[in-house]
């Protein structure tokens, strides 16, 4: 198996990529071969496709400041990890683990190597489309393959391996459950990260520096290009081994939007709170799947076990106006770090299922959400009683 670098000039915004990648081979004398696998950098294509942002043009929210501060980003850098991502997962100082479109990617695949000076590069906005135009425009009747690679780390283990974001004429995954091993036991798991692998490979010769070679030629890889261009397949979080094993689905996570309106309800419900004794108000808004939302504050009462908490004050008024099915329940207090629905009402709320999502904010700007089964594992639910 050969790997064949493609060295071109500085790729800037607007280049016509597939163009620029055609000169640059006909440069150094290469021409694609049937069977042959062109692999191209990410944040090449990125910056062809004007995905290059100036940081001096961002306006960070006060969230984006606060998590900025948490996990040591620049808040500009954190604004747009916010809008990128489908969800904060966690961070170290200076990384922030973030999920887009079933992947993991750090800080939502923003680039800062390989950008000009005060700028990142944003994540390709579709690496599928674009392995598939770029096949398109270089195969010439040719049997080829495209794969968009770039680069990550493994959990525990130091340095970078190729990963495929998009893979236009080969199969990502081959499966291998069935064959035989060295032994003669079958294979009842095993898939192969195929495209991952060839990235990897084109990266020893790619570079992650001032190299200039932002695609590579694969040629004589002991695989057959299926012609097929299909997402790559992923698996739910849940079902990870590190994520799972580590509980990263179950901890509350950042906030990252789509519930404004439900949270401000929430503190507008605080206001109306009845608490002379504690002083703790609370409001509480839940939105059911028939898109009405019903709030409430929490009420006290001087003999303490008549009060009732916003959360099932508003779950309450909801059953009372014949709903029975949630999407999603914003608690506000007058703390300064996010509320947390108590015991009781977690178990009220749960009885109407564990995938409501419960985002949780106070006075100081954080806000947090998770699921309600992750707040209650192992919930005593009517299934139980069904079931004993």
């Amino acid at each position: 198996m050969q790997v064949l670098g493609i060295k071109t000039d500085l790729i800037k915004p607007g280049d016509d990529l597939a163009d620029r990648l055609e000169e640059a081979m006909a440069h150094a004398g290469l021409m694609l071969q049937d069977g042959d696998i062109l692999v191209v950098s990410e944040s090449t294509l990125a910056t062809a496709e004007g995905r290059v942002v100036l940081l001096d043009n961002v306006h960070p929210s006060p969230q984006a400041r606060l998590m900025a501060e948490r996990y040591g980003k620049d808040p500009r850098e954190m604004q747009l990890i916010l809008e990128e991502s489908d969800q904060i997962v966690g961070g170290i100082p200076g990384v922030v683990l973030t999920l887009r479109e079933g992947f993991l990617y750090p800080n939502a695949g923003i680039d800062n190597s390989n950008a000009p000076p005060g700028s990142v590069v944003l994540f390709p906005s579709d690496p599928l489309a674009s392995a598939c135009q770029i096949r398109k425009r270089l195969d010439k009747g040719r049997n080829i393959a495209v794969i968009i690679g770039d680069s990550r780390t493994h959990p525990l283990r130091l340095g970078c391996v190729g990963v495929a974001l998009a893979c236009a004429g080969l199969d990502a995954v081959e499966d291998a459950r069935g064959q035989k091993d060295l032994f003669g036991r079958e294979l009842k798991i095993t898939r192969k990260a195929v495209a991952d692998n060839l990235v990897s490979a084109a990266q020893i010769v790619m570079g992650e520096g001032d190299e200039g070679i932002p695609a590579a030629i694969i040629r004589d890889a002991p695989l057959c290009l299926s012609g097929s261009a299909e997402p790559i397949p992923s698996i739910p979080p849940q079902d990870c081994m590190y994520m799972g094993a580590l509980g990263c689905g179950s901890n509350p996570r950042p906030y990252t939007g789509g519930y404004d309106a439900l949270i401000e309800q929430a503190r507008e419900a605080m206001k109306e709170a009845y608490a002379p004794y504690s002083g703790f108000k609370v409001g509480a808004a839940l939105l059911g799947k028939s898109g009405r939302t019903y709030v409430a504050g929490n009420i006290e009462n001087a003999a303490s076990g008549a009060g009732i908490c916003a959360e099932r004050a508003a779950l309450a008024r909801a059953v009372a106006s014949g709903e029975k099915q949630f999407e999603a329940v914003a608690v506000v207090g007058t703390s300064d770090g996010p509320v947390s629905p108590c015991g009781l009402c977690r178990q009220s709320l749960i009885e109407f299922g564990g995938d409501v999502m419960v985002i949780m904010a106070g006075m100081g700007g954080e806000t947090v959400t998770a699921k309600l089964a992750d707040l209650l594992p192992a919930a005593f639910t009517g299934q139980c009683i069904s079931g004993a």
